[in-house]
């Protein structure tokens, strides 16, 4: 093979890579989109009735309202930082598809313990299972930008080593925070709840800067 055929090889291939890429991002901001839209659905429409009137049927609510502004976060969050990543990543392959395919499963899926939560904001299995599924969300995440950083598998190699651990670092953080509001969520929802809001305050804060 020439040289010309070479570089006709190498253009071809990159190509296929950013069309690839293209399709995974595609695919994934469609997920987020949807997750982000279903997450209002569990807030239920209120009637005003004798004896039942607008106010109160609102504040009954709040629950869900509170359930539904942490998982707005918590997927926001989740998306930035996917989004972040995928500026670094050049290449693809059938494991990196795995990978976000299944924490793409979970962001789909969490608008049902999110419901969940805000219709039994006081029962203890209700905050686990929303923990338990941003836990799983954030080690598929974190196994996704691992494997494709790792010895610069799939990644820019200009990216600075730095940029690599930091990133690695904050993913790892949300799946410590989550699990460890478990213990947290079995003695008392409500306070687990308040880990994962001033967690995800303290995140945005850290992004900013």
């Amino acid at each position: 093979m020439n040289a010309a055929q070479s570089e006709e090889v190498s253009s071809q291939d990159r190509g296929d890579q950013a069309y690839g890429l293209g399709r995974i991002l595609a695919i994934s901001d469609g997920v987020y989109a949807f997750a982000l839209t279903l997450l209002v659905v569990q807030l239920v429409v209120p009637r005003a009735q004798e004896g039942s009137p607008l106010s109160t049927q609102l504040i009954d609510q709040l629950p869900a309202f509170f359930s539904y502004l942490i998982s707005f976060a918590a997927v926001a969050s989740t998306w930035y930082g996917h989004h972040e990543n995928y500026r670094y990543i050049r290449r693809y392959d059938g494991t990196l598809i795995a990978l976000n395919l299944a924490s793409l499963m979970l962001i789909a899926f969490l608008p049902f313990p999110a419901a969940v939560l805000g219709r039994n904001q006081d029962q203890p299995l209700a905050a686990v299972l929303y923990a338990v599924t941003l836990v799983l969300n954030n080690l598929f995440a974190t196994a996704m930008w691992w494997y494709a950083s790792h010895r610069g598998r799939l990644i820019d190699p200009k990216v600075n080593a730095t940029v690599v651990r930091i990133r690695l670092y904050r993913t790892v953080a949300g799946a410590a925070v989550f699990l460890l509001s478990i213990p947290v969520a079995l003695w008392q929802p409500i306070a687990a709840e308040v880990v994962w809001s001033a967690f995800l305050v303290l995140l945005f804060v850290v992004r900013r800067r």
